[in-house]
C-alpha cells in the first residue's frame, strides 16, 4: 500500500541527518528534534498534538477531504529528485500556512515558533539539496501546490474559526505520522 508523499515529508524534514545518494545531507522527519525554550527536545508530531485546544470529534461538521494528490506524488514514479523538491515545496507551504497572523492568534505563540523555527531549519536544509536538483517535473509541485491552496481556501471560507484550524491541523499531523514507510522506501532506492 502506498502512502501519500507527506508521510515521506514528514519522515525526511523531521528527525536526523541521512544522505539519499544525492550529495547533501537531508534531515528525517519522525521526530523533528526541536529544542523548546525550557531546553527540551520536542517532535513535530508532539508540538501539533500539543497545539490542539479543541476536540477533533466536536468539529465534525467542519470536516474536509482536501483531495491529497496521492496518486501524483506515490509509488515507484516519484524520484529521489523529485522526491526532495516536493519535500522543499510542502515544507515551505506548511511553514507559509502555519506563519499567518491568523495562525498566530489560533495556536499557542511558544509551540508554534518552535514549530516554525524547525520547518525553517529544515527548509535551508532541503534548500541546499535542491539547489542541485535539474529538470525536476513540474506535476507533482503542481498537484502539492493546489493541495495547501484547497487548505488555504478552506481557512478563508471558514473565517479562520477555531474548529477550521482544528481540522487542517489534523490534516497535517495524518500526513506526518502516515511518512515511515514511503521513507523507508525512498531510503530502499539508495
Amino acid at each position: 500500500m502506498a502512502l501519500p508523499l507527506a508521510f515521506l515529508l514528514a519522515l525526511m524534514v523531521f528527525n536526523c541527518k541521512s544522505t539519499c545518494s544525492l550529495g547533501c545531507d537531508l534531515p528525517q522527519i519522525h521526530n523533528l528534534g526541536l529544542e523548546t525554550s525550557d531546553g527540551n527536545e520536542v517532535g513535530a508530531l508532539t508540538l501539533l498534538e500539543k497545539m490542539r485546544k479543541i476536540r477533533t470529534f466536536s468539529c465534525l461538521n467542519y470536516r474536509k477531504d482536501f483531495a491529497f494528490p496521492q496518486e501524483q506524488l506515490e509509488g515507484e514514479q516519484v524520484q529521489k529528485t523529485q522526491a526532495v523538491a516536493v519535500l522543499h515545496e510542502m515544507t515551505q507551504q506548511i511553514f507559509n500556512l502555519f506563519s499567518t497572523q491568523e495562525a498566530f492568534a489560533a495556536w499557542d505563540k511558544t509551540l508554534l515558533d518552535t514549530f516554525l523555527t524547525g520547518l525553517h531549519q529544515h527548509l535551508d536544509d532541503l534548500k541546499a539539496c535542491g539547489t542541485q536538483q535539474v529538470g525536476v517535473e513540474e506535476a507533482p509541485l503542481r498537484a502539492v501546490r493546489k493541495y495547501f491552496h484547497r487548505i488555504t481556501v478552506y481557512l478563508k471560507e471558514k473565517k479562520y474559526l477555531p474548529c477550521a484550524w482544528e481540522v487542517v491541523r489534523a490534516e497535517i499531523m495524518k500526513s506526518f505520522s502516515s511518512s515511515a514507510n514511503l521513507y523507508g522506501r525512498l531510503r530502499s532506492m539508495e
